[in-house]
């Protein structure tokens, strides 16, 4: 038998207790450290709020910027304090919901810290960067259009910087998409989400068009952009009918030209006051519906925004400005609404203008452009308010642009493109990556993996009778047969005018001759070419006919066709009708269309649907009401956005349609 070694026997005389009590002690002593240096930091982050709101209790331009400088850098050290503290706990976070009360706080730890890492990175990196551009935004009088060049020159030695701020924003956005619905976290923590919800798209989109912003504004080269006025009362694919034709030019940020012109003059007509109403160069036929609803025989700047898809619009449109003006290539260009100059007005205060005095706001801004048919002396020159209004905005941007607040200023342009009350396309390649990215320029997607609606009016009436049209769509998708999905779709337009027993007659030129009231362009039959953009590869099993009597359209005959089946924009099939609205009816127009199977994306056994519908710009929000009905047995997974109603295999959403739609319908 062998004796034990004196080794061994030595260790077993050794009691375990005090290896574990020391042992123990010493996870409690870090554990401890961990817990003080937890709550240190904890508290610094909360005394750093409390800086915060002291540091802006008297508005941004009163803020010190050393003092700015100093908390942004201190919050940033305190997160990463933090997170070097707690990081060892957050992988065990999500298998901690189930805990009382503080289940979901714990639970959504790991993207509230990524969203707070990230975060200060971005204040970091921006505050860096733009720090001299906050002192030059203070001076008393303001910076002014005149501090531009400088400004510009901020930005543009800020790039490193701000593209890092970008990368982290990324982080920042992923990490909330992750977290979902704050509704079970605690107060305080909803509070600072329902803020960030609130800015981060525009802190987004502000940092991406920080990247080509220099090069917008001319900081290398002027850049001369045209600008397309669109009335949405008399609504065309891009927004509205072109009503008037601006330059501007950017040098260095400055305003080197802001002019506008009436949309009716752009073209090459002759000078001579006997052949005025003679084209001194050869133009194309339009494209095949508006001659045939129209009997237009020439393709002229004012029906340039013919196609949906702004890009090819927008080029359509400069390349008839430069053949009619001859001026030489434009840089871009910008579409504009009624609701634009709204929102602008809004941000920059009430305008004078130079010549009546009349103060034009926010409220009674439509009221002057209508009034402005009836005040001009011909036809021809019913846009030149858009001219004086021009110049009063220019006066303003000028010399009383540190009376504007930047921030109220860059959220509504935002809600402007967000809306499609802007729109904007500049061919340079870096900005319309930027532009694309931000889904700003309205471009139109080529759909290869999901599924796409895109409902288009065109008023063809030669009248303003949108500003009577209410309109609703119903989109309902059957996945039963997954090879196959089934599309059902309904648009109903609805003509909410005053009564008014005068029969449809297709034309307005004698209420433009006599200059009648606006309205009396307004209250007339809407007569509509519309298209319903799908999926490439839909086949249409069903859709309406419409009949419009030969008496009403200029056609001079009944009018009876089936829908046109074409290809219009890659990746698209296109379903094209004629119909006409009466005075206080409801036309609905019901299709059924095969999608084809790429429009749900298998990975193992689970299944997404996913569908875009994009918003017609210069449209008013109306009713939508997406249905999408899974096979039988399918198990709901996910929904995007929230649904209003699961019933059965039916998941229904139904939204004030008022910008591009995206949902998104998981299930396995």
């Amino acid at each position: 038998m062998n004796e034990p070694k004196p080794t061994a026997q030595l260790l077993q005389r050794i009691p375990v207790w005090p290896l574990v009590a020391g042992g123990l002690l010493l996870i409690l002593l870090w554990g401890g450290w961990k817990a003080w240096r937890t709550y240190q930091v904890t508290q610094s982050l909360l005394a750093s709020q409390t800086a915060a709101e002291s540091l802006l209790a008297d508005g941004w331009r009163q803020m010190d910027p050393d003092a700015a400088e100093e908390l942004v850098f201190g919050v940033r050290r305190d997160v990463v304090a933090l997170r070097r503290e707690v990081g060892f706990l957050l992988p065990l976070a999500p298998y901690l919901g189930w805990l009382p009360r503080i289940g979901p706080a714990v639970s959504a730890a790991p993207a509230l810290m990524e969203m707070a890492d990230g975060g200060t990175a971005v204040a970091t990196y921006s505050f860096r960067g733009l720090k001299p551009a906050l002192a030059l935004l203070q001076q008393e009088n303001g910076a002014g259009m005149q501090s531009l060049p400088e400004l510009i020159t901020i930005i543009d030695g800020a790039r490193g910087d701000l593209a890092q701020a970008n990368l982290a924003m990324a982080r920042v956005v992923t990490a909330r998409a992750e977290l979902g619905s704050a509704a079970e976290l605690p107060w305080r923590v909803r509070t600072l989400l329902a803020q960030a919800d609130e800015y981060l798209p525009l802190a987004q989109a502000g940092l991406k068009l920080a990247g080509v912003l220099p090069e917008m504004l001319g900081h290398d080269a002027p850049r001369r952009y045209l600008i397309i006025a669109q009335n949405e009362d008399e609504l065309r694919a891009t927004g509205g009918f072109i009503s008037g034709a601006g330059m501007l030019v950017l040098e260095n940020g400055q305003i080197r030209e802001l002019s506008f012109m009436d949309a009716n003059l752009v073209d090459a007509w002759s000078t001579d006051p006997a052949n005025s109403q003679l084209l001194t160069k050869p133009y194309d036929l339009p494209p095949e519906p508006l001659q045939a609803f129209m009997l237009l025989d020439l393709f002229l700047f004012r029906d340039a925004n013919f196609w949906p898809d702004f890009p090819s619009s927008g080029q359509k449109a400069m390349d008839l400005y430069s053949y009619g003006q001859d001026a030489p290539p434009l840089d871009g260009v910008f579409a504009i609404s009624q609701r634009f100059l709204q929102l602008l007005v809004e941000a920059t205060g009430p305008i004078t203008l130079p010549e009546s005095g009349e103060t034009i706001t926010s409220q009674n801004l439509i009221g002057s452009l209508q009034a402005a048919w009836t005040l001009d002396e011909g036809v021809t020159e019913r846009k030149s308010f858009l001219a004086t209004f021009a110049d009063a905005i220019r006066q303003r941007l000028e010399e009383d642009f540190g009376d504007i607040d930047p921030v109220y200023l860059a959220r509504n342009l935002y809600t402007a493109a967000k809306q499609k009350e802007l729109q904007l396309y500049i061919p340079d390649p870096a900005v319309t990556a930027v532009l694309a990215d931000l889904g700003w320029d309205g471009r139109l997607p080529n759909p290869n993996n999901h599924d796409f609606l895109m409902v288009v009016d065109t008023n063809v009436g030669y009248n303003k009778a949108n500003l009577y049209i209410d309109r609703s769509i119903s989109y309902t998708v059957d996945l039963a047969v997954e090879a196959t999905p089934l599309a059902a779709l309904i648009i109903e337009h609805a003509h909410n005018g005053p009564p008014n027993a005068e029969p449809c007659t297709q034309g307005t030129l004698q209420e433009y001759v006599n200059r009648e009231d606006y309205l009396a362009l307004a209250d007339k039959c809407y007569w509509n070419y519309l298209r319903v953009y799908a999926p490439a590869g839909s086949q249409l099993l069903e859709s309406p006919t419409h009949i419009i009597p030969a008496a009403s359209w200029y056609g001079r005959f009944d009018w009876d066709r089936p829908t046109q089946i074409f290809t219009e924009q890659p990746g698209l099939s296109t379903f094209a009708n004629y119909l006409l609205v009466p005075h206080t009816e409801q036309v609905p127009s019901r299709y059924t269309y095969a999608l084809p199977g790429a429009v749900l994306h298998t990975d193992g056994g689970v299944k997404q649907y996913r569908l875009q519908v994009a918003r017609q710009a210069g449209t008013r929000p109306f009713p939508l009401q997406v249905v999408v009905r899974l096979p039988a047995g399918a198990e709901l997974l996910s929904a995007q956005p929230a649904p209003t109603a699961v019933e059965g295999a039916a998941v229904t959403f139904v939204t004030d349609f008022a910008s591009d739609m995206e949902y998104r319908v998981t299930y396995r």
